[in-house]
């Protein structure tokens, strides 16, 4: 039997429904061209932006995460992966970012 997941106001049918919104939030922002390495491009939806607010709460480092607080989100080409491996940022208000996997959060 599969497992509702809530994640901020969004109800999902099992952990695959949300593996599956995070997958879709992820792949809306593509990257700016010629941004240099990784392409990171910021979460501009505000629907998007209160998802990943209540998404990165969840996470099991979520104090370490979240840090000095939450400026905004990015999304970025992981630089250092293989392929197109895409993940979240959490943008501080100091300007310092810090990558968190959602499926973690999940």
């Amino acid at each position: 039997m599969a497992i509702t997941t809530q994640i901020g106001s969004e109800s999902f049918p099992s952990k695959a429904a949300a593996t599956a919104r995070c997958q879709e939030i992820l792949y809306t922002y593509p990257g700016e061209t010629g941004t240099g390495s990784g392409q990171p491009q910021d979460v501009t939806d505000p629907t998007h932006i209160a998802f990943l607010t209540a998404l990165v709460q969840r996470h099991p480092e979520a104090e370490e995460k979240i840090g000095t607080g939450i400026a905004g989100f990015k999304v970025q080409v992981n630089p250092d992966g293989t392929g197109n491996t895409r993940c979240f940022w959490v943008i501080h208000p100091d300007g310092n970012a810090t990558h968190f996997s959602f499926k973690s959060c999940l």
